[in-house]
């Protein structure tokens, strides 16, 4: 095992050091690997100023028309280390270990209409007290999938593409749909999915289950306890000065869901918008939804509502951003009303405040103010201060998952602590990431008397991305 991991770690080294000439004005690589288009390598006039170590496997033609193949992956290492799991509750020791991913990746696309997308994961945890999903995933398929652009308008790259099979997913900020990408296995979901453009609009529909993680190798399989649904639409120009806007309508079902009131069926909806964009020094990202349903036999009524607003200034000749993050999820105030009043993240990422990831959006009132500076285009430094409270005391402490904190329903003290964080993030060149960070969780009495405890967190982490 250690060998395996210093294999990894030696060729993200040695591989960054050859390769750190790849040139400036190369595409990024992107979080959805699906997403990256390398057709530009088609012409050589073109792809000569980009030349890139990995281009020959970037695009490999295949004779026919459009028709060819990209191989990609990434090698991550990451350290994470916990003085308290789960704040101690119950009764859980200091844990440190090493986060091992490889993922591999070939997109295979024949002619304009018929691509295939498949994506293996490799997702170790060595030295972690209880290795299981998300952090282990021995060997399974990451993304699995097929997509068909449907003959509609008669033009192949302004028609809808339906997707089948395994894939990953992400939506605007993140707040609700996300790959995961913290702590180790990212997300995927397994179902169909009809998108395109019309005009500025992009419309994604879709209709799938969660993928339901196993440690082995090749036992992944759709979580049938679980579905989830939903349209979501974006305007990048819209009627808001300055401003693009979500529309959004997401539906989740789950036969085993948990709250501090019980467990039970629980169906919910989510309808709501986001409006973001920049003008001058200023940015803002701001998000509002509410939440309709039922919990086995109960009515269910929630809301939540989130604002990133910054703004950038020069100081000492770097580059700086000033933000303040205002994050609130309702609770369920009485548990003997016949209703469930605690807002549902659904499938957010898990690092919801910060790297840490010990709170998530349930039942909490959240101010973060934050400072950023950019010593170089590369390199980002970012301090941030978090101030916690729950919004109803009738309700629980939530973690990022969604599970109630046991022992903290129904007692007095709505501030539930405060979280410092420090963070590092170094773009070494187009392939290596490096970053780091360290987090103090400062608990209230209403975690206290429940057995929590103070919690420092520490990660380094570097990746390797081709």
């Amino acid at each position: 095992m250690a060998d395996h991991h210093a294999l990894a770690l030696a060729l993200i080294a040695v591989s960054g050091a050859a390769l750190a000439q790849a040139p400036a004005d190369a595409p990024a690589y992107k979080s959805l690997r699906y997403e990256e288009d390398y057709r530009f390598l088609q012409s050589p006039a073109t792809a000569s100023p980009r030349r890139d170590f990995w281009d020959p496997v970037k695009y490999i033609p295949l004779g026919a028309p459009d028709t060819y193949l990209t191989l990609g992956g990434e090698i991550r290492e990451r350290f994470e280390h916990y003085s308290a799991p789960n704040f101690g509750t119950p009764g859980r020791e200091a844990d440190g270990y090493l986060l091992h991913r490889i993922l591999l990746h070939a997109d295979l696309h024949a002619g304009e209409r018929l691509r295939a997308f498949v994506q293996f994961g490799n997702q170790l945890a060595a030295g972690k007290d209880v290795a299981v999903p998300p952090y282990e995933d021995r060997l399974d398929l990451q993304q699995a999938f097929f997509d068909a652009r449907l003959p509609v308008s008669g033009t192949a790259a302004a028609d809808p593409t339906l997707r089948v099979g395994r894939q990953e997913m992400a939506f605007g900020a993140q707040r609700l749909v996300s790959v995961r990408d913290a702590p180790n296995v990212r997300r995927a979901f397994d179902g169909v999915r009809l998108g395109g453009q019309a005009s500025d609009v992009r419309i994604d529909a879709f209709a799938t289950r969660p993928v339901l993680l196993k440690a082995g190798n090749f036992d992944d399989h759709p979580n049938h306890a679980q579905g989830f649904w939903g349209v979501y639409t974006t305007w990048p120009r819209s009627f808001v000065p300055a401003s693009g806007v979500d529309l959004y309508y997401l539906g989740f079902e789950n036969s085993r869901a948990l709250y501090s009131i019980g467990a039970g069926v629980e169906r919910r909806h989510s309808v709501g918008g986001r409006i973001f964009g920049s003008r001058g020094r200023w940015d803002w990202d701001w998000e509002a939804l509410a939440q309709f349903g039922s919990f086995g036999r109960q009515e269910l009524r929630a809301w939540g509502f989130s604002t990133d607003t910054g703004y950038a200034f020069a100081v000492g000749g770097w580059n700086a951003r000033a933000g303040v993050k205002a994050t609130a999820g309702s609770g369920d105030r009485n548990a003997a009303d016949g209703k469930l009043g605690t807002y549902g993240g659904l499938f957010p990422k898990l690092a919801y405040f910060n790297q840490a990831g010990l709170l998530g959006a349930s039942n909490v009132l959240d101010l973060q103010p934050s400072l950023t500076l950019r010593p170089t285009a590369s390199l980002r430094l970012t301090v941030s201060w978090d101030f916690i409270w729950r919004q109803t005391t009738g309700d629980a402490i939530y973690t990022a998952t969604a599970v109630p904190i046991a022992g903290t329903a129904g007692r007095p003290g709505r501030y539930t602590g405060s979280q410092l964080a420090f963070d590092v993030f170094w773009q070494v060149d187009r392939h290596v990431t490096v970053n780091a960070g360290l987090v103090h969780v400062q608990v209230a009495p209403v975690l206290s008397t429940a057995g929590g405890r103070n919690t420092n967190f520490t990660y380094l982490s570097a990746a390797y991305t081709f």
